[in-house]
């Protein structure tokens, strides 16, 4: 087994024909800690909601109701960030059997994205958009998203690489597409 890194979120292993890259979610600690502190707050906000709509009649209720639906909203968000950034990791696996993109927390596995390998196009790291406010929002801590490297599997775009640096997405993409092009080019010889 053969392993690398990509700068200090990325490790890259190769064993036989399946190559495996993992990206870690982890974030310095005092943004995860002001992460969890925010989430305390929130949830603190919530047990008031929750006490108005117990102790409030009538149309006041029907306001701490609605309110109590926008804050689930919210605090759902935040607690798949604070999950995602204590032992979020994200999983790209690629060998003869095609493609397998999975977000997993610790040890338990996420849902398998799967794609067969002759469906797969080369990946393409996407170059970031500094006046794009809804771009700027995805790589904010706060936030599980911002993927940074797009590739087509047949009618699907799957995504991976979520806040990486530029350099570090297109190192890699191009290891990705390497691998993928050896992958390739064993099956049409086999």
């Amino acid at each position: 087994m053969k392993t690398s890194r990509i700068g200090d979120r990325i490790l890259v292993s190769t064993s036989g024909d399946r190559w495996v890259a993992t990206v870690s979610g982890t974030i310095p600690d005092w943004q995860r800690q002001s992460l969890e502190l925010w989430m305390g707050a929130w949830m603190a906000l919530g047990a008031m909601l929750l006490y108005g709509v117990w102790a409030f009649p009538g149309s006041e209720r029907n306001f701490y109701l609605i309110c109590l639906g926008f804050w689930s909203f919210f605090a759902v968000r935040a607690w798949r960030a604070v999950r995602w950034r204590r032992s979020g990791h994200e999983v790209i696996q690629l060998s003869q059997d095609g493609v397998e993109l999975r977000l997993d927390h610790g040890d338990t596995p996420g849902r398998a994205t799967t794609a067969p390998l002759d469906e797969v196009q080369e990946a393409q790291p996407q170059e970031p958009n500094p006046k794009s406010f809804f771009e700027s929002m995805e790589q904010q801590f706060w936030v599980v998203g911002g993927d940074r490297i797009h590739l087509s599997a047949g009618s699907k775009t799957l995504v991976f690489g979520k806040q990486l640096p530029r350099e570090d997405a297109a190192k890699l993409a191009q290891l990705f597409n390497q691998r993928l092009k050896r992958l390739k080019a064993n099956k049409r010889q086999a």
